[in-house]
Order: structure tokens, then sequence, then C-alpha cells
């Protein structure tokens, strides 16, 4: 056994099975890549020792499609077997999916810290989107929480790195302040679940007052304009000449003809006026003097 195959098993590098998430597949491959390039391993050793450290599924994948890759008497390139280790493992599908997870990574109930080491993880999986140092940083910036954001666009920052920075100081100035009113920091509270209303400049929003805003003002005991009685919410009857008594049109109050008992007694009442057996009164609604 070669000295850089000693060296490369002596700290029990980690084994690949081909279960959890695809994206453990272009992990596994560079870890062992950086010791290969520490030990100066040749292409031979880097394909042997790869495949040595695959087990289970991964494993039973190598012995039946490595005869394929490599035929007998074939060169062994690293190239080949991490093309293929890819195709199997790390699918295009599965890169498509890491694509959009990057597209759709939002820094929420992350801090800065953590939203950029998303943010670095994912962007490898979009390279076209973060090739220009100004898109990287526009889009790093578009992530962050609106609280960074909006302080985040008015300075002159025009790279990835800027952005971040920024974004850590502007993170701890948020906490120290916090820390000093005596209140526990909390940058990604979302109100709108316990039904309040945002706070503006620190300030408990406080609603309006409500004064019978839209409603109907109902005041039928008002003596009308035209007549000076009291008559309803109706039209006046000195416009539509109906009786004032009845409310009926084709006579007046003077000429009305007489309701009959049976009538009364299923407890019809007169629309407008004084109720029925009540003393007449005048046109000013007043009952007649006495005497």
């Amino acid at each position: 056994m070669s000295q850089p195959v000693e060296q490369f098993l002596k700290p029990k590098p980690a084994q690949f099975d081909g279960a959890g998430d695809p994206e453990m597949a272009p992990r596994w491959i560079e870890k062992p890549e950086k010791a290969f390039e520490v030990l100066g391993c040749t292409d031979e050793e880097k394909v042997t020792l790869a495949a040595y450290r695959l087990e289970d599924t991964a494993d039973d994948w190598w012995k039946a499609t490595g005869g394929r890759i490599f035929p007998e008497g074939a060169t062994l390139t690293w190239i080949a077997f991490t093309e293929a280790f890819n195709g199997k493992y790390f699918s295009e599908t599965a890169q498509e999916r890491k694509l959009v997870e990057f597209q759709q990574l939002r820094q929420n109930r992350l801090t800065i810290d953590q939203y950029e080491a998303e943010f670095a993880r994912l962007s490898r999986y979009a390279p076209r989107m973060v090739e220009n140092p100004i898109d990287k940083a526009r889009r790093f910036r578009d992530g962050s929480r609106l609280d960074l954001r909006n302080r985040m666009i008015a300075p002159n920052l025009r790279t990835y790195e800027e952005m971040y920075e920024r974004g850590q100081m502007i993170e701890r100035d948020m906490k120290e302040r916090a820390a000093a009113s005596g209140s526990r920091f909390a940058p990604i509270r979302d109100r709108r679940r316990f039904g309040k209303r945002p706070m503006a400049d620190n300030r408990r929003f406080v609603p309006p007052p409500w004064k019978n805003i839209g409603k109907p003002n109902h005041r039928t005991s008002w003596n009308c304009r035209l007549c000076g009685r009291r008559h309803g919410s109706g039209p006046c009857p000195s416009r539509t000449s109906a009786c004032f008594k009845c409310g009926q049109l084709g006579h007046q109050i003077r000429n009305r003809p007489s309701q009959a008992p049976e009538q009364r007694s299923q407890g019809q009442r007169p629309r407008y006026g004084s109720p029925a057996g009540a003393a007449p009164r005048n046109d000013l609604g007043r009952p007649p003097a006495q005497g």
C-alpha cells in the first residue's frame, strides 16, 4: 500500500451509502478531493479510494456499473468517475430542485450569518445567477428581511461581501438597541398571526374613533318643515295630497270616510297623526283650547 493511500485511510474518511438528501452526493465527493490534492494522489488512486468508501446501495451500484464505465484495460480517470457518480446520485432533476431552492431563498427567521451560509451553499447550484458580482450582491440583498433590506439600499454597496458586512452591522445595532430598551430581540415576529396591526416607530397602532360611520341617523320625532306636523320619515302628505289621518289618497282628513268598528278591532292603526280616540289637533300639532 502506497504512502498516500495509508494517509488517506488513516483518519477514516466518511462513507457513502446513496441514501438521504441528493445534495450529500456532491458534498461527499468534495471531501476526498481535498485530501487527494494534499496527498498528491493519481487518478487511479482517487478512483480506487473513493470506490472503497462506497457501501450498501452505492457499493452495489459501483459493482454493477464500474466495469461499464471503465472496461478492462481502460485507464481510470477521476473525471469519468465523478460524472457517473453525480449522474446517479445527483441527477439533473435534483440539481434543478436546488436551483429553485436558491431562487426562493429568503432570510425570514434566520440570522444574517445563517442566511449568508444558506446563500453560499445554494448558490453553488446556480453559478450563472451569481457570476456577476453586482447581480450576486443584489440577490443577497433582495432575499434579506425587510428591516435589513431597507437599510442596505441607501448606501452605495456593490459587492456581496459589502452587503453581508452591512447586514451584520445593522443586525448587531438592532440587538444592542433592543437590549438597551429592555425588550427581547425578536426581529421576525409576524404580528398578523396575532390579529394585531404592525407598529410604526415603536408606537402601537391606535384605531381612529368610529362615530356611527355608515349608519343612518334616525330621528323620526322632528316636526315636518312643510306642514309643521309629525308624520314619520315618509313623504309629507301635503305634497302627495294624502290624508293626514290614514295616509290614503283620494280624500282629506276633514271628509275622511268613517272606519268600520271591526277594522279597528283587528289592530289597524292610523299611519299619520294622533291615535284613534285622541283629541283633535290643530295645524300646529297642539290640541284645541277648551271652553
